[in-house]
């Protein structure tokens, strides 16, 4: 089944491929996916988007990652730059823990719309949007402890001013200013 064309490429590839596989297996059996179902189906009923993980309690950690996947264009003139990037957020939220199976749910991006996410915004952005060629890149994996991690694909034109006065032989340092739009 599994073939390695380099000596090296087979202790590396074959086991995480062969987990995964074993895990798609266990997931996408028919007995798991009612299982599945029926858990989801638990955790969004009576979940109100409306209200904040631990709501009343301290403000929610979310931790972020974000893969740059291009820098796309660089404007002197319009003093911005734009970049394509994979920006993914992760948080608790005891709501949607389950015990019942021991895997993590990826779910359909649609799901995103029936939970609390955070108000994350650029605040040096002039212009953003998400991808949604076939449809909205979003990403929604739930962790039995409650852990949300949640993934976007994101186009974003961002204001950087400029030092020009080396110009051509300049060097800028332009950040992405991340903030929440209710908690500083």
């Amino acid at each position: 089944m599994w073939r390695a064309r380099k000596k090296g490429y087979f202790g590396i590839w074959p086991f995480p491929l062969l987990i995964a596989a074993v895990c798609a297996q266990s997931v996408n059996d028919p007995s798991n996916m009612s299982l599945v179902k029926e858990t989801v189906d638990r955790l969004l009923k009576g979940y109100d988007i409306r209200l904040r993980p631990d709501f009343g309690g301290p403000p929610v950690a979310v931790g972020m990652n974000i893969d740059i996947a291009s820098i796309d264009m660089v404007s002197e003139v319009n003093m911005d730059y734009t970049l394509t990037m994979y920006f993914q957020q992760a948080w608790r939220d005891k709501r949607l823990s389950y015990n019942v199976i021991p895997l993590n749910l990826t779910l359909d991006n649609r799901v995103a719309d029936q939970l609390w996410v955070p108000d994350t915004y650029f605040l040096n952005d002039k212009k953003s949007f998400v991808h949604g060629v076939t449809v909205k890149n979003r990403m929604i994996r739930l962790h039995p402890d409650g852990t949300v991690l949640y993934g976007l694909r994101i186009t974003t034109t961002a204001a950087c001013m400029m030092d020009l006065r080396r110009y051509p032989l300049d060097e800028q340092n332009c950040t992405l200013e991340i903030e929440s739009c209710k908690f500083f």
